[in-house]
């Protein structure tokens, strides 16, 4: 019982969506008793431990793991959650909770991974570029040596870049993406698998904003910042700036398939970058609203969901290259074999990016 960490019982308590005086009730304990447990003052018996075990669903070992557990406004986890004011206090732990899992899941699987991307995702001052987030995303594609025009594949570049995305079921359309690096491992990028193709670019551009450009201190300036860092990084003004003249609905339509962003990010960006009036925006915005396109654009202008590789590549070794059952490969995990199942799949991808080198696992460029 040595080894009983308290800090794993809450995380697995949140993951579970379960309130303290609701789990003690469950396993017939007082709260008191659960909340000494939970802060360090007390340890669990043996019986009581097993009760843990069978009531949360976990394994012994998820209670006895030394990692570090972090929350938003940490440094290491710290970027905010889309529109995360709105979400329950309790649906916005259980989302915390399950994506410190997650990459508690990561660090493990990535122990076997020579991870040496050819380029990286920097960390940069905005103040070193006037206070602009749009130079940032200038001065970025630059670094890249990224080609003018829209950006073919927003995830592998990424990707490409050193960064891991996970797509992933964060139980409520209210979150979109959060993002944060953490020592020891690439960047992560978790994304709401439920966002549409469109929806997804913009949010992993901005996400990728608050990964080079902001600090664990959140500022009230961030989330703008990070949006005028993603429409100049997808849409740089002066690539796109001709083809917003006489800007209307339907040419916004005929835009949305070559730039893969949505007619509402267009008529954004028409509109800041002086293309249209107030009055046209405003005018603009209710025929978008009585269409429904604020809610739904048409299905028929849908861009392709871009599929991340590498997370499900480096489950594929542990499956198939490393020959883990997925009993095994969830044990290896301190989860159980539907959360494995849950988080990470067990996809089929027709190619193995992935080597075995020497020393772990090497990515082939």
């Amino acid at each position: 019982m040595d080894q009983f960490n308290p800090r794993m019982l809450v995380i697995a308590r949140e993951a579970r969506c379960f309130g303290q005086a609701e789990l003690a009730k469950r396993l017939g304990i007082s709260q008191g008793a659960l909340s000494k447990i939970e802060g360090g003052v007390s340890k669990p018996t043996a019986e009581v431990l097993d009760n843990f075990c069978k009531e949360l669903d976990f394994p012994t070992g998820f209670f006895q793991q030394s990692g570090g557990v972090h929350g938003t406004g940490t440094e290491a986890f710290h970027q905010m959650y889309r529109r995360r004011q709105a979400l329950p206090a309790k649906d916005f732990r259980r989302v915390e909770a399950q994506v410190n899992i997650v990459r508690m899941h990561l660090e493990k699987m990535l122990s076997a991974v020579d991870w040496h991307p050819g380029i990286e995702i920097p960390k940069w001052n905005i103040e070193d570029f006037g206070g602009s987030a749009e130079r940032t995303a200038t001065a970025l594609r630059a670094s890249w040596n990224m080609p003018a025009g829209p950006v073919g594949n927003v995830t592998q570049l990424i990707e490409d870049a050193g960064g891991i995305i996970i797509m992933f079921d964060f139980g409520t359309k209210l979150v979109d993406a959060t993002s944060f690096r953490y020592p020891g491992l690439p960047p992560l990028f978790f994304v709401n698998k439920g966002l549409t193709g469109d929806r997804m670019r913009f949010t992993l551009a901005h996400e990728l904003a608050h990964m080079v450009l902001h600090s664990d201190i959140p500022v009230q300036t961030m989330e703008t910042e990070a949006d005028q860092f993603a429409a100049e990084f997808l849409m740089p003004a002066r690539d796109i700036s001709q083809s917003l003249n006489r800007f209307e609905l339907r040419r916004a339509a005929l835009l949305k398939p070559f730039w893969k962003v949505s007619m509402g990010s267009l008529l954004f960006r028409a509109k800041t970058l002086e293309k249209i009036t107030d009055n046209q925006s405003r005018h603009l915005w209710i025929k978008m609203s009585a269409a429904g396109w604020r809610t739904r654009e048409p299905e028929e202008l849908d861009i392709q969901i871009e599929q991340p590789r590498f997370h499900q590549q480096l489950v594929d070794l542990h499956l198939k290259t490393m020959g883990y059952s997925p009993a095994e490969f969830a044990q290896m995990l301190f989860s159980n074999a539907n959360d494995a199942t849950t988080y990470h799949g067990h996809g089929e991808q027709p190619y193995q990016a992935l080597r075995l080198v020497s020393k772990g696992f090497s990515i082939v460029q």
